[in-house]
């Protein structure tokens, strides 16, 4: 976005909008033809996303700005807030995203690495708008927002596993492992909701994946980020422990990875079972069920006597 952030330029002109597809956490989403006018009279044209933002979406941007060499993170042009709320302007980046199951591009994981290790010591100082995964969190996860769901797909289609899922949720809800990783793991700032509907890929080659969609960045244990998207043999996940090596100057704690990957892969699968159930259908959303549960057993193990972390 150079050509905007020129010191010659004079005059922005505003031409045609586009709504784009997506954006399901945000009112309004359109692509922007932009004109940049020069002190010179030369004029140049590009393309810009506005988007109607949530105020933790506005944080988030202004905060990854700072993370250097995170290719994969979209830039902010501009943000405020208006009498409709906030609202940001990132760049267009031509392309189309991934399937929901597609395995993220190990760039993404390389700059969450390096977003996750800025902000491993100060998460407790970022902004409140921020919500914090903590066993409030956790339990309305479990109740509402993935019973809700699971609820939804079985008025429309109704399937024995709905009534395995609300069963599992509901005991979830008052297990102690599914509480445990809050109080355990250290917190950072977070995306929030890694998967492939959020990774735009360039048209062509040279350009690096971008994760879009901020509307849910959130404070809470590093794995959240990972665990959804990339398994333990991944090549996300190995990318994400050389990048955090690299910017860190030693690797990630085995522990840290290994129980915090086990707990967020519990979590994630069963906070977003129901959407998976209600949009892809029972097989998918059963397999879900499967590895939330092998993983929550083995988060209880490894998480099992540690001390709660400080704030």
């Amino acid at each position: 976005m150079a050509p905007a952030h020129s010191p010659d330029l004079a005059v922005i002109e505003v031409g045609q909008r586009h709504p784009l597809t997506g954006g399901v956490g945000s009112l309004l989403v359109e692509r922007v033809e932009i004109t940049a006018v020069r002190s010179s009279g030369r004029r140049e044209q590009f393309d810009v996303v506005a988007k109607r933002a949530s105020s933790a979406e506005v944080i988030a941007l202004r905060e990854i700005a700072s993370v250097p060499a995170a290719d994969a993170f979209p830039e902010l042009i501009d943000a405020g807030t208006d009498q409709s709320g906030p609202w940001v302007v990132t760049p267009f980046y031509p392309g189309a995203t991934m399937p929901w199951d597609a395995e993220v591009p190990e760039t993404v994981f390389a700059s969450l690495a390096r977003l996750h290790h800025r902000h491993l010591e100060t998460a407790s100082t970022l902004p409140a708008d921020l919500r914090r995964v903590d066993g409030a969190f956790c339990r309305e996860a479990l109740t509402d927002f993935a019973s809700s769901w699971i609820r939804d797909a079985q008025r429309k289609a109704p399937h024995p596993l709905h009534d395995r899922a609300l069963d599992l949720l509901h005991r979830w809800s008052y297990d102690e492992r599914i509480y445990a990783g809050p109080d355990v793991l250290p917190a950072t700032l977070l995306h929030g909701d890694v998967y492939g509907l959020n990774v735009v890929v360039a048209e062509d080659s040279d350009g690096p994946p971008r994760l879009i969609d901020w509307g849910n960045a959130r404070v809470g244990p590093i794995m959240l980020d990972v665990a959804l998207s990339a398994t333990k043999s991944s090549a996300g996940f190995s990318a994400y422990l050389r990048a955090w090596e690299d910017v860190a100057g030693c690797p990630l704690d085995p522990w840290q990875a290994d129980a915090g990957h086990a707990w967020a892969r519990a979590i994630s699968n069963a906070m977003f079972v129901g959407a998976v159930a209600e949009r892809f259908g029972p097989t998918y959303a059963e397999k879900m069920l499967d590895q939330g549960e092998a993983a929550l057993e083995r988060s209880g193990q490894l998480l099992a006597g540690r001390s709660p972390r400080r704030p």
